[in-house]
């Protein structure tokens, strides 16, 4: 499972994607509540994904904002650390 934040214009409710295995996209989360925006990554991981986001929030906003700001953003995302 990989997690993912793009740099997308136009989208203002901060949300991660979610890849699972071979499927690219395959859930899409708020970063503010934790809940599935959309997706197709089976449910049972729902909880597990939304844990990780509230442990995580404030890195993972901050890491948001600086992508839709065009500010640097490595340095944030090694300060994350852990999986869901």
């Amino acid at each position: 499972m990989k997690i993912k934040i793009y740099q997308e214009k136009g989208h203002q409710l901060p949300h991660i994607h979610i890849d699972y295995g071979k499927q690219a996209h395959a859930a899409s989360y708020a970063i503010q509540s934790g809940d599935r925006i959309e997706g197709d990554l089976p449910k049972k991981y729902d909880s597990d994904v939304s844990s990780w986001l509230g442990r995580n929030r404030d890195k993972i906003l901050e890491i948001w904002n600086a992508l839709q700001a065009g500010a640097p953003y490595e340095p944030l995302i090694a300060e994350l650390t852990g999986g869901v």
